[in-house]
């Protein structure tokens, strides 16, 4: 057996159907390799959701992709029968709000409007002209997000836009989140080129050189909301893919782990797999029957912290909302001190997901920045977000659709000292051969971080 034969014969099991799992198990098949893929829900798509109900969607987790890049566009088309059921969001999605004052602003998209903008303040802007004199950080010493946005831009700057950026991604306290972790890509700006203004300028200029194919950069979800694409590669992958299995044992053999389940029917089976990839939150691993020695060694991984989120998606009346709701949607800036940390407009940036003449809005609450905030109880969520919505956005009539999604775990933080733990990660999969672990807890949090993160498997 040469070289390729082996390769081509390797087992892997994924425990773990959500959009990490089901991506890795996706390129594996389009190599060829057996793959098996365990989810203890009765569904695919992990934190994946989408609700249907008449002619409203709302969606419990993420709410679109990000598409800008050929290779993630190439791993959409390979999917049997999600082309044909792509949208693309709306141009006045592009329009982005950022609360001041207790009023949604424009969020300036060019320097023009960005001087003329009511967002900042004449100083705060003269405060951004010396960003690209600042120098570099050490590349020794760890910034939070908070510090390295008042050093480069200024603290207006970070109030009225990092912050509420951060709450809206990450559901994050930029006090604690650590700038190369969180957002490398920032963090590369600085190092590399010496601020975000210069290394803008160097990459467009990069871009414009690159006489090679370039993708067309937009949003984009499904039909039938998100949910379709973890629904269509579980399709795709067929008997690959086992849902509402309980694992009862997992075991090192040599060069192989065996993995023992339980089928829904009561039915336990047993296989041997060269390699075992784990992409369940990392909270969970723990949890997984495996040796008590390897058990405690991911316990370490507990202390990644996954703060609570509430997701409240209301249907109003167009006539009850003055505002026009005519962009992305509208975040909400700590320093404003509201119990809401943003609002979508998801009406406004994909068709059919609202009745005619209707709107529809999603609220988060909680997170970091106010974890007690956050509640199961839709009663108590409704009573926290209308009064918000009344004053931001003129909303005068009741609800014609509810719906609640609570995470009392939602996004993991990659706060300062996250080099800790994912050297942690790497330790692990270096002492236990065959053992790999993935999600967004380690490379990023976006759909697009996790699909990339496949893809280079």
């Amino acid at each position: 057996m040469d070289a390729s034969d082996h390769h081509s014969a390797a087992k892997t099991c994924i425990i773990g159907a959500g959009i990490s799992g089901l991506a890795r198990a996706w390129q594996l098949k389009q190599r060829g390799e057996s793959c098996t893929v365990l989810e203890q829900s009765a569904l695919p798509g992990g934190a994946m959701r989408s609700h249907r109900q008449g002619d409203y969607l709302a969606e419990e987790g993420p709410n679109s992709i990000l598409l800008n890049s050929l290779e993630i566009e190439a791993f959409l088309d390979s999917i049997p029968g999600l082309n044909s059921s792509m949208i693309e969001a709306r141009p006045e999605a592009n329009k982005r709000f950022i609360v001041r004052g207790g009023k949604p602003h424009v969020v300036p998209m060019g320097p023009i409007s960005a001087i003329t903008s009511p967002l900042w303040s004449f100083a705060g802007k003269l405060r951004v002209l010396k960003e690209p004199f600042v120098k570099a950080a050490s590349a020794e010493v760890e910034e939070s997000v908070a510090d390295f946005a008042r050093r480069r831009l200024g603290n207006e700057l970070y109030r009225y836009a990092i912050n509420p950026l951060v709450g809206g991604i990450y559901a994050g306290d930029p006090e604690k989140l650590s700038l190369p972790h969180a957002f490398p890509k920032l963090h590369a700006l600085d190092q590399n080129h010496g601020g975000l203004i210069r290394g803008g300028i160097a990459k467009m200029l990069a871009a414009r050189a690159n006489k090679g194919p370039k993708p067309r950069k937009r949003i984009i979800s499904f039909k039938n909301g998100m949910a379709e694409l973890p629904e269509k590669l579980a399709a795709a992958l067929g008997q690959s893919v086992h849902t509402a299995v309980s694992i009862r044992s997992i075991r090192k053999s040599e060069e192989q782990w065996t993995v023992a389940w339980s089928s829904p029917d009561g039915t336990t089976i047993e296989d041997s797999f060269d390699r075992l990839i784990l992409t369940i939150p990392a909270h969970r691993l723990s949890h997984l029957p495996f040796d008590a020695a390897l058990q405690g060694e991911l316990r370490r991984l507990d202390a990644i912290d996954y703060p609570p989120v509430s997701v409240l998606t209301l249907g109003f009346k167009r006539s009850d909302v003055a505002h026009p709701i005519d962009g992305f949607g509208a975040l909400v800036p700590e320093c404003e001190g509201r119990k809401i940390l943003g609002v979508l407009f998801p009406s406004s940036i994909f068709p059919q997901r609202a009745p005619k003449d209707e709107v529809l809005l999603t609220v988060f609450v909680g997170g970091e920045r106010q974890p007690e905030c956050a509640t199961a109880d839709t009663k108590t969520l409704q009573r926290t977000v209308l009064p918000e919505l009344e004053q931001l956005l003129g909303i005068t009539g009741e609800p014609t659709f509810v719906h609640h999604k609570h995470w009392d775990k939602a996004i993991p933080q990659y706060q300062l000292g996250y080099a800790a733990q994912l050297a942690d990660m790497e330790r692990i999969e270096q002492d236990h051969h065959g053992l790999h672990l993935a999600g967004n807890y380690r490379t990023g949090i976006s759909v697009t971080y996790c699909l990339e993160a496949a893809l280079k498997q």
